[in-house]
């Protein structure tokens, strides 16, 4: 490998394991050529999230999320900027990844600059089909070894909305704290639940049946997007499986706790990521779906 392209990949491996995500745990299940392509795309992925979430001014953001998308733009045309750009160009070229999908993860960050509210659950979607789903399918030919069918994205795109609904549910509290609510409004509704409520942290009947009704759903889409694994080489399928099996425990996690989401952020331990990750590529392998 050239050296340059060598130290690209390095830098998004440093990215990938310096962000201490739940990604990095499910990377490892992977083969060395497809986990240091997959640290590329996370890579991209932080970089957009840092821009959105950074206390710089709007316009600055704007700006930068403009020439994140520009360099993006040279990537996918083959003219890719020194440094970890050129881990992205190899790998989109290498796996045929559509760049529309890593453009949608712009776009959905971007979002997140002006809207603060979501009036509905397919007003939502949009969000976490741009946010998470595109990151899976931008993934998934890396997993698959190439192209993947309509079917598989569309098991990849109900996976990605379940686990952002999961992130959702679990990060009530901190979202609030930035007056971001992206539980939908008509669910707020429905439950009798107000915005003042989540505001302030406020715990009741009727936002325990609130938070429970969204991981249900968070869960059921989690199990569609399940359906996606057989599509997969078998050294490929722990990753999305364990990744569902992460955020189905967080939501257990929350369950137990009586869906209190605002006396602490839910998570698992290294120790319980490890353990689990064991569990899920044996079971992997021995998969027969649900």
């Amino acid at each position: 490998m050239d050296p340059k392209l060598a130290a690209a990949y390095r830098e998004c491996t440093r990215r990938t394991r310096a962000a201490k995500s739940n990604f990095y745990y499910a990377f490892l299940t992977l083969p060395t050529y497809k986990r240091r392509s997959i640290y590329a795309i996370y890579a991209f992925c932080r970089e957009a999230d840092d821009i959105a979430d950074s206390s710089a001014p709007l316009a600055e953001k704007r700006d930068k999320l403009a020439a994140l998308r520009a360099r993006l733009h040279a990537v996918a045309s083959g003219h890719p900027s020194p440094g970890v750009d050129l881990a992205l160009a190899d790998t989109i070229a290498r796996f045929s990844i559509d760049p529309q999908d890593l453009a949608a993860i712009i776009d959905g960050v971007e979002m997140d600059l002006t809207v603060s509210r979501y009036p509905t659950f397919d007003e939502l979607s949009k969000y976490c089909y741009r946010v998470a789903s595109a990151v899976g399918l931008a993934v998934l030919p890396v997993l698959a070894g190439g192209p993947v069918t309509d079917e598989t994205r569309a098991r990849g795109i109900d996976l990605g909305i379940g686990l952002q609904v999961a992130n959702i549910v679990r990060d009530v509290k901190e979202d609030a704290d930035r007056d971001r609510i992206y539980l939908p409004q008509e669910d707020l509704t429905r439950f009798g639940v107000t915005e003042d409520e989540i505001l302030s942290g406020t715990m009741s009947d009727r936002m325990r049946a609130l938070l429970a009704f969204e991981a249900g759903r968070a869960r059921d889409l989690i199990k569609r997007g399940f359906k996606l694994i057989p599509a997969l080489p078998r050294h490929a399928r722990p990753f999305p499986l364990f990744l569902g099996r992460v955020y189905g425990a967080i939501l257990d996690r929350i369950e137990a706790r009586g869906y209190d989401v605002f006396s602490g952020r839910v998570s698992l331990t290294k120790f319980e990521k490890g353990s689990l990750l064991a569990h899920t590529f044996v079971g992997a392998f021995l998969w027969r779906g649900y």
